[in-house]
């Protein structure tokens, strides 16, 4: 049976691709993965739903293993913002994104 390109289970399944190719250091192609799974999110989840939070905060993940680091400072605050809202500050998800937007704030050299 086939479910399609906008079946979240197509979804879960690029964001799995994503992860691979990411840690492979193919990240042109990680990202032409996350950014599909984000076009699903979108659409089936819309913008503020945790997934949809979680597919910025892995675009952030590549933009920063490219040393892009305004970009992915772009994608963890969407992520964040997104996070806090549906999540609140304390939960662990909302904290893994502050870590990583921490790490992109010291390979800047931004310790203030």
């Amino acid at each position: 049976k086939t479910l399609g390109p906008e079946h979240s289970e197509t979804a879960a399944t690029r964001h799995c691709i994503g992860s691979v190719l990411r840690n492979q250091g193919k990240y042109e192609k990680a990202m032409q993965q996350y950014q599909k799974v984000l076009e699903i999110k979108l659409k089936t989840l819309g913008p503020e739903h945790s997934e949809t939070a979680t597919t910025y905060h892995e675009i952030g993940n590549v933009l920063r293993n490219q040393g892009k680091y305004e970009e992915a400072m772009q994608e963890y605050q969407k992520a964040l913002e997104i996070k806090l809202k549906i999540l609140g500050p304390e939960h662990s998800e909302t904290a893994a994104t502050r870590h990583c937007i921490g790490s992109v704030l010291r390979n800047q050299g931004k310790y203030e």
